[in-house]
């Protein structure tokens, strides 16, 4: 184990995990911060993890062992003393130094109350979600802005009633039939039902057919036959 490896290590699990324990001296702790603007006001960051070291949180979630495990292909009891074997170094080295460079991740500080704090590297992207996100400049107008009222001429506008009536007119004049056709149809219709009286009423009718048909002297023969 080196310094290069554990602070490898580190990365790859506070990537996936919200808590990632140090044995013996703490925990990384990451939580999810909104957008920020600057001192200034002139540039506004995306959404970031903030990446801190919590003295107190000391209970192990063996995570660190088991990455290191997996990758040495060693048994996990064995990772767990090489692991600790190495952080009482760091501990060590860290009382006389007061500070401890994590390569490629960040600084571990001792302070006054021997306590450790973080401080993130600023080149480390912890937060996937917001990758390929920049900072955004923020322009500051010289002038208090106008807004400016847009004038053009009303458009014509027709009403979807007319549009009906329209559309209704021009399907009429489509459906109307022939003069010619309808006197036909007419005279058909008429036809037809004087045929059905007259079947109707045929024996009330046969006067009738007589005069119109026999002249006085047939219809004398006609009643002596009948």
């Amino acid at each position: 184990m080196d310094i290069n490896l554990l602070s490898e290590l580190l990365k790859e699990l506070i990537l996936e995990n919200n808590r990632v324990s140090l044995p013996g001296m703490g925990s990384f702790v990451s939580e999810a911060a909104p957008s920020v603007f600057s001192d200034k006001a002139s540039v506004i960051h995306p959404p970031f993890r903030r990446i801190m070291f919590r003295s107190r949180e000391i209970w192990n979630d063996e995570l660190l062992e088991k990455k290191y495990s997996e990758l040495m292909n060693i048994p996990l009891e064995k990772a767990k003393s090489v692991i600790s074997e190495f952080i009482n170094d760091l501990r060590r080295d860290l009382e006389m130094t007061k500070i401890l460079e994590l390569p490629y991740l960040g600084t571990i500080r001792l302070n006054e109350r021997s306590g450790y704090s973080f401080v993130i590297d600023k080149n480390v992207l912890i937060n996937k979600e917001a990758y390929g996100l920049e900072p955004l400049n923020i322009k500051v107008l010289s002038k208090p802005g106008v807004v400016e009222t847009l004038r053009a001429k009303p458009a014509k506008i027709y009403r979807n009633e007319e549009k009906l009536k329209k559309i209704e007119s021009e399907e009429n004049r489509n459906i109307k039939m022939p003069k010619s056709f309808r006197i036909v149809l007419t005279i058909l219709l008429i036809l037809v039902i004087l045929i059905v009286l007259l079947l109707l009423f045929s024996d009330q009718l046969k006067p009738l057919w007589e005069i119109l048909l026999y002249n006085k002297h047939e219809r004398e023969l006609l009643k002596l036959l009948i």
